[in-house]
């Protein structure tokens, strides 16, 4: 099976299903805002532990959203957790409706479809590590400091590295952007929050916080 088969005819259609079907969503709850983030750094991989504002959705209504973790690594390497259903891009997906929250290594790059900003221009098929969520928290636990696997968007072989060394934690939505002829150009990252706190721990540095209210 290969992803760009599923990626390719449905993100169209999921996109801009995420964002019509659900228009209530941001008035549901303040799970975009990210009252406290804790990560745990090892030589080899990390977790981390985010609470919001509000009840965090799990059944599609939020639309297309995640949470990312940056690095060291730049735009080249982020850890993202995410829910979109309505396009498959994840092995963990039981079909391309399943909103199931899921797991991304990614990389992103200015583009000019994006109004110069980021846009995804790799991201992993697999899902690496896990991840939960329980009312207004989620855990990602497991989580590797490099992974190869299958780049979602073509089907080849891609390796992400982004490492272990924690620098932000965001919040985003994702956001389509199409040409004259409704072909999809650019699937952009918008609405980016960073965490009001955020407490990195590691194995050289016990407890780092930063962001502090």
């Amino acid at each position: 099976m290969k992803p760009k088969k599923y990626v390719a005819a449905s993100l169209v259609a999921a996109f801009v299903a995420s964002v019509l079907a659900f228009p209530l969503a941001g008035a549901v709850g303040d799970f975009l805002a990210i009252k406290i983030a804790i990560t745990q750094s090892e030589t080899n991989e990390l977790e981390a532990e985010l609470v919001t504002h509000g009840l965090i959705p799990k059944d599609g209504s939020g639309g297309a959203f995640g949470y990312g973790i940056l690095t060291g690594a730049g735009l080249d390497g982020i850890i993202v957790a995410t829910t979109h259903g309505g396009v498959l891009d994840s092995a963990i997906q039981k079909n391309a409706n399943d909103p199931v929250w899921h797991n991304h290594f990614v990389k992103l790059a200015s583009q000019g479809a994006c109004g110069g900003g980021p846009g995804v221009v790799d991201i992993t098929f697999e899902s690496p590590g896990k991840v939960n969520v329980n009312g207004n928290s989620i855990q990602l636990r497991d989580i590797p400091s490099t992974f190869t696997g299958t780049d979602a968007l073509t089907g080849l072989t891609t390796t992400i590295s982004p490492g272990t060394s924690v620098q932000n934690v965001v919040s985003f939505q994702l956001s389509p952007v199409f040409d004259s002829n409704h072909n999809l150009q650019a699937v952009c990252v918008i609405d980016i929050a960073p965490a009001e706190k955020l407490k990195i721990n590691s194995e050289d540095n016990n407890a780092n916080d930063n962001n502090e209210n």
